[in-house]
């Protein structure tokens, strides 16, 4: 088995967090440092040790969401002592992580889980996994501005795929626009900055959907288990 997959499945971290600690020399076998990715090892002998820790092989796997609220960072920790979304799933076992981020300020669907396998297959671009949100902008953005997001936008990271953008409310007390947003990218603050691009400022974003997964009626702070259909689904897109 590759070195990175088998650390990955065992819960410790994500596959491609797992790289990069390969290569910045903190994954060990049989007391070696390895530095390529990609190395072949025997599960049955080799002793593998990931940032000082000797991996076991996982017994149980974890799947869950959770409704992030505003003001958590999404990270395992912080250096700083902010709080993070671990806290909020403070009463599950340490293996499980965040899969992909939401920024402090982006509320809503968070998904957790220990599972390398899964998290590879959420986060690689190639599987091209849709994310939907609510988005809450300054002002009313006209049909031009729109169609603009629809069609791709240059933001810093680079020019963003089309989206599927939907108008859902006009509030004139405070001349703000609801919109849905469908993506299927994870660019930095690529929403925010989508609609910063047309001139119109994102006041309030929620993450509702991931693939066919829906946030629903989940209180904000509170998680759930992920059923057996949802997990088969989400590895099946």
């Amino acid at each position: 088995m590759r070195l990175e997959k088998y650390i990955a499945t065992s819960g410790i971290a994500s596959r491609r967090a797992v790289k990069k600690s390969i290569l910045a020399g903190l994954v060990t076998v049989n007391g070696e440092p390895i530095f390529v990715p990609g190395h072949p090892i025997n599960v049955e002998t080799d002793t593998i040790e990931f940032e000082g820790e000797r991996v076991e092989p996982l017994t149980e796997r974890i799947y869950l969401m959770l409704n992030k609220p505003a003001g958590y960072l999404t990270t395992r920790s912080d250096e700083r002592g902010r709080p993070t979304v671990m806290n909020l799933v403070a009463d599950l076992p340490e293996s499980i992580y965040p899969i992909g981020r939401l920024d402090l300020e982006t509320e809503g669907l968070l998904l957790f889980t220990n599972d390398g396998d899964f998290a590879y297959r959420l986060l690689h671009p190639s599987y091209e996994i849709e994310k939907t949100y609510l988005a809450w902008v300054k002002g009313v953005p006209d049909d031009g501005a729109v169609q603009r997001l629809r069609q791709g936008i240059t933001i810093p990271s680079g020019k963003t795929a089309p989206a599927k953008v939907k108008q859902l409310k006009v509030n004139r007390d405070d001349a703000s626009t609801q919109f849905e947003v469908v993506i299927h990218e994870g660019k930095k603050r690529q929403v925010r900055l989508m609609f910063k691009a047309v001139g119109h400022s994102v006041v309030r974003l929620k993450r509702v959907g991931i693939g066919n997964l829906r946030l629903g009626n989940l209180p904000q702070g509170q998680y759930r288990l992920l059923t057996l259909r949802e997990v088969t689904t989400l590895m099946e897109l």
